[in-house]
């Protein structure tokens, strides 16, 4: 007589939490999550370090798991500014705000509830004059689209190690701030046009237009007398990487680290007029003697994309070798471009959901929630780890 199958479905909690944990493969901790009540609770209970979907509003500000949904346990919002814009966000649990949407700026830790004040205004310098100008300096409110940070504030290497670049309106279109600065600080090589995204990658902040221009900062944030020195290079990617899109279609661009931290991305997005977001292209940015401008496509195998403006991170799911790649993408992009997020009454969250990467065709899935709109904020990334 043949012996009873055992009965997997009831082992003991503690005997699976360790099971569970000893999976690093993320796809594998999905099919773990797959298998019946007992074992999902488990998951559940053992959150993986991909991010949260943060929802605000200025009623109540939800938390999405992409593979949970609504279920519990939900990360803790110690602080929670409802009515605040979220510009961007840091792993730890950090974001850039604007507690009163074009003003208050702060770097707020949303599972701490640690609170540090930025400044709402920027040190412009002006030179008037002839053979011998003189140099004027003003102070100018600043407006901030998206932001993105080196090294969290209560990270080691002191209170300077940190700084915050931010893509602007107005009179800049990028500003750097570090602990102790009364304003933003500007840069001689400025970003002109209105830039689409940016971040922070191997000791460089990066930024990328609509025409594809290129822009890196090299920040200098040991200067005396409490400023900081910012020397910055533009250059143009090659037009044969740059896609012909349909009439009436939108072209969007995130910039973001691979997941193993050596490569720099550029996610290339594009939305049809009536469709939405039907497909994306991942690129590598190289260098080409010395100058980073070269372009190649990207092999997404093994790898998982969470794109947002000043939110993007990349994560490896342990199965390179057999899994196709994936990006989660926000409703995040607008007909007026990078600058009309300062202008928007609501923020729509109809276009949002996965891509897989698969070889022919690619699959876009709906598969995150697709309502209710916000009155304050983008929906953005919540990067726990």
């Amino acid at each position: 007589m043949a012996a009873a199958a055992a009965d997997w479905t009831n082992l003991h909690q503690d005997l699976l939490t360790r099971i569970f944990l000893f999976l690093a493969c993320i796809t594998d901790r999905v099919r773990f999550s797959t298998l019946c009540k007992h074992w999902r609770s488990v998951a559940l209970q053992n959150p993986t370090p991909l991010p949260w979907l943060l929802m605000p509003s200025t009623a109540v500000t939800s938390c999405y798991r992409i593979f949970g949904g609504f279920s519990n346990p939900r990360p803790s919002l110690a602080d929670h500014p409802r009515g605040a814009r979220f510009c961007g966000s840091y792993p730890g649990g950090w974001f850039v705000v604007a507690l009163e949407q074009i003003r208050g700026h702060a770097l707020l830790n949303l599972r701490s509830g640690e609170r540090i004040p930025l400044p709402d205004r920027v040190r412009l310098r002006e030179r008037r004059g002839g053979i011998s100008p003189t140099v004027y300096t003003r102070k100018c409110p600043i407006f901030i689209r998206a932001a993105t940070m080196s090294v969290a504030p209560s990270a080691g290497g002191g209170a300077g190690a940190c700084v915050v670049a931010a893509l602007t309106t107005g009179q800049i279109n990028i500003a750097f701030w570090r602990p102790g600065m009364d304003c933003w600080s500007t840069t001689e090589t400025m970003l002109w046009g209105d830039a689409e995204d940016l971040t922070f990658h191997d000791g460089w902040f990066y930024a990328v237009t609509p025409r594809e221009e290129l822009f890196r900062y090299k920040v200098d944030n040991h200067a005396d007398g409490g400023a900081i020195k910012v020397r910055g290079e533009q250059m143009r990617l090659p037009k044969m990487c740059q896609t012909p899109s349909a009439p009436g279609e939108i072209v969007a661009r995130y910039l973001l680290s691979s997941a193993s931290g050596e490569d720099l991305l550029m996610v290339k997005r594009y939305v049809h007029p009536e469709k939405g977001t039907w497909r994306f292209q991942v690129f590598t940015l190289l260098q080409d003697g010395g100058r980073l401008g070269c372009l190649r496509f990207y092999r997404m195998q093994g790898q998982v994309l969470f794109v947002g403006r000043g939110c993007s991170k990349a994560f490896d799911t342990g199965n390179g070798n057999c899994q196709h790649g994936c990006i989660y993408f926000l409703h995040d992009v607008y007909r007026g471009g990078p600058m009309s997020v300062l202008q928007q009454d609501q923020y729509g969250c109809s276009d949002t959901g996965s891509f897989i990467c698969l070889p022919n065709p690619n699959e876009i899935k709906r598969c995150l929630p697709r309502d209710p709109a916000s009155d304050s904020s983008p929906w953005i990334w919540y990067l726990q780890e």
